[in-house]
Parts: structure tokens; sequence; C-alpha cells
């Protein structure tokens, strides 16, 4: 990570705890242009020409998801939470997990947004337990698509977003332990 990522990582603030280490406020972050310029084109690069769309889980996800959809010239497909659209039983992917407080959240999207065969760039704002990517990483593969690689501003280095970190799947800008 160059000094500008060093730089940018500096301006993410721990708020109140949230069970996991204290919740990470992006939002003066994303208030600075300049800085999510940088941002964003530190995140897209290691995926420009190798992917036909960006995947991320509201709410905060594809805001970030959006951006660099935008960078790589590709579409954003939203995964949205515990059904908060009609989709058509037929047309539907979901998946559920248990979040980091102990309760069932269920992601939702339309099949026909996600063509089989289609690589994906999974974009998240934040990877704490990694169980939001894994259930979207999860999705994504039962459409017949291939996920390329996730990237988020910070990840939190432990038990699967570990794993996901190691295989080198992941491009982050913040971490800790």
């Amino acid at each position: 990570m160059g000094p500008d990522m060093m730089e940018i990582a500096d301006r993410i603030r721990l708020m109140a705890s949230d069970g996991i280490g204290g919740k990470r406020d992006l939002l003066p972050l994303y208030a600075d242009g300049e800085a999510m310029k940088k941002l964003v084109a530190y995140l897209a690069e290691p995926f420009r020409g190798k992917v036909d769309c960006v995947c991320s889980p509201e709410s905060l996800g594809f805001i970030l998801g959006s951006m660099l959809a935008y960078e790589l010239g590709v579409g954003l497909v939203v995964i949205r939470r515990n059904r908060q659209f009609m989709v058509d039983p037929e047309e539907q992917v979901t998946a559920s997990y248990i979040n980091h407080r102990d309760q069932v959240t269920t992601l939702i999207t339309e099949r026909r947004l996600l063509p089989a065969g289609s690589r994906v760039l999974l974009a998240d704002d934040w990877m704490s337990t990694a169980a939001t990517v894994q259930a979207c990483s999860n999705m994504i593969e039962d459409t017949g698509c291939k996920v390329a690689g996730i990237a988020a501003v910070g990840v939190n280095y432990c038990s699967a977003a570990k794993d996901m970190i190691d295989a080198g799947n992941v491009r982050y800008v913040y971490c800790e332990s």
C-alpha cells in the first residue's frame, strides 16, 4: 500500500463498539472527492479489463460498488437485504447468513442480472466477519458466474476474511487484526 492509501486509511474513524472491535465511519472519506478518486482507482486497478460487472450488497456496499463500476466501465448489480423488493420467485437468487449480531440476514437479487459465465467483482465497504461477502459469493456462483475478486475499503483480519485475504483475492486499503 502506497503513501496515498495510508493517508486514506488514516481518514477512517473508529466509532462505538459493535461487538467485533468497533464500527468504522467511512462517510468522511466518501465526502472527500480527491480521496475517493484515489481510493477507487487503487481498488479498481487489478480488475481493469478482467470483470464484466460489479456486484455489491446494500446498504453501504453499493456506494463503493457504484463508483468501482463507473471506474471500470461496467454495470452494477445490487444485492438487497431481507427481501426489500419483489422479485419473481423463478428469477430470484437468495442466500442467508448469521450476521455479527447473531441475526439471520437474507440477501436477494435477480438471476437475469448476472448472466452465467460473467466475471464479477464483489465490492463491499467493510469485511468484518466476511459473512456478507461469503453469502454474496455463494449467490454469484449459484448463477454460474465467477467471483473475479473482492474490493473493500477495510477488512478485519479474522476468520473467513483472513482466508480470503491470504488467498490473494481481496484488494483493500485498511486492515486491522
